[in-house]
């Protein structure tokens, strides 16, 4: 059970202000998580960290400025109990 979302609000209003990743106890890690604009330039990289927990999230920022809305691709690869590693992908729209 992973959940990734399309959308995400960086407002500082404490609800939904962080892009991460939620899953269940049978993912174990992530081996990578990659958030690049529209150019394929990456925005965000966390490698080897454990699903839900906001500090490894996205906070719409890039080089310590907040970036405009727009719509961002991703990629993770999620290692699983079984030792399975599952390729995520999508797209996430930045609001403010």
């Amino acid at each position: 059970h992973v959940y990734i979302p399309n959308g995400f609000s960086p407002n500082g209003d404490g609800s939904n202000d962080v892009f991460m990743i939620y899953a269940g106890q049978e993912a174990v890690k992530v081996k990578e998580f990659l958030v690049f604009d529209r150019w394929g330039e990456a925005v965000h990289q966390y490698y080897n960290f454990l699903p839900n927990d906001p500090a490894y999230g996205w906070d719409g920022t890039y080089r310590q400025q907040r970036l405009d809305p727009a719509v961002f691709v991703w990629f993770a690869v999620i290692e699983f109990v079984d030792g399975e590693e599952v390729l995520f992908e999508g797209d996430v729209t930045l609001m403010r």
